[in-house]
């Protein structure tokens, strides 16, 4: 009897390394047994100008580079679904629970991702670079855009080649950390992954009279009990959440930071020192202008930052 699927993932692929790295990174993170994934690539078509090949003796010559043009753009997709397959049926995949879907490209590669994210999919995998890596890091990738326009599922952005077995939940008092928490659980919970929750306390701007050395709060024992005990409901919720969604007790720790400025980023260097592989985050969805500037120029900055390593961002 099948499983029943209750997930549907949407790997937008190029044919890229990249987008191997985020098929392989997918397959490692969500449960075989109850997960489809859909590979969706967009393709440039056949170029118009070319179809009247055929009636213009002037263009006759160019019709053989045309044609092998075209063989060589379906040879190429064609070799990267077998090595998406492959890599999928490794990690536990049955052969009807990987889907690969192409389309001319109709507006944009962006609109034609964003369209079909609509299609009932739980969450959206994209790799961080593309095929044409210089001009992502100049003009912004294309990573980038869906993170800030795709806001109705969770999106996945995987950079390098990210360890799959241990993540990081940025969890604050927001309604969008604790949303990041469910849907992390449910799309993940299943493998009983290794998590660790990290709040960041955010340290009051210093101030002191002159001639007087205060002690820093962060170095103050009865302060930072104070607020990790201030904290703890929240814990104890998510720790709930994430133990439901079939995550032993024992895979699921605790860390409280302390930081004055951007708890975000403060978030992202503890992955990169303690080797996590992926960041989830939540994303307010009310901010003010300051907050939406501040957010739009990191959440790029945090994709770009984050070699080898998967950024979850739920709204």
């Amino acid at each position: 009897m099948a499983a029943t699927i209750y997930r549907r993932i949407l790997l937008a692929i190029d044919g890229s390394d990249q987008a191997l790295e985020a098929v392989r990174y997918a397959g490692a993170v969500f449960p075989p047994e109850s997960t489809e994934l859909v590979l969706f690539s967009v393709g440039t078509g056949f170029p118009e100008v070319y179809w009247d090949l055929g009636r213009n003796p002037l263009y006759q010559t160019q019709r053989p580079k045309v044609m092998g043009w075209l063989a060589d753009n379906q040879l190429a997709i064609g070799e990267f679904k077998a090595k998406a397959y492959k890599i999928l049926e490794d990690a536990g995949f049955a052969e009807e629970t990987v889907k690969l879907k192409t389309q001319v490209k109709k507006t944009s590669i962006l609109n034609d991702i964003i369209q079909e994210s609509y299609q009932e999919y739980s969450a959206l995998v994209v790799g961080r670079t593309g095929v044409s890596k210089s001009k992502d890091l100049l003009v912004g990738s294309l990573a980038g855009k869906i993170v800030k326009i795709i806001k109705h599922i969770p999106t996945i952005i995987v950079g390098g080649s990210p360890d799959s077995s241990r993540f990081l939940i940025a969890l604050d008092e927001s309604i969008e950390a604790m949303r990041g928490v469910n849907s992390f659980g449910v799309l993940a919970g299943p493998k009983n992954p290794e998590v660790t929750l990290c709040h960041v306390i955010k340290l009051p701007p210093r101030f002191h009279l002159p001639g007087s050395r205060p002690k820093p709060l962060e170095k103050d024992p009865q302060w930072l009990e104070y607020n990790k005990n201030k904290f703890k409901p929240y814990m104890d919720e998510a720790t709930e959440r994430l133990i439901e969604a079939g995550i032993d007790a024992d895979r699921i720790s605790r860390d409280f930071l302390t930081v004055r400025g951007n708890s975000v980023r403060k978030a992202l260097e503890t992955a990169r020192r303690d080797n996590y592989g992926t960041i989830v985050a939540g994303r307010r969805q009310v901010l003010g202008f300051a907050e939406e500037y501040i957010w739009g120029r990191f959440s790029e900055r945090t994709i770009k930052m984050a070699e080898n390593r998967a950024v979850w961002t739920i709204s």
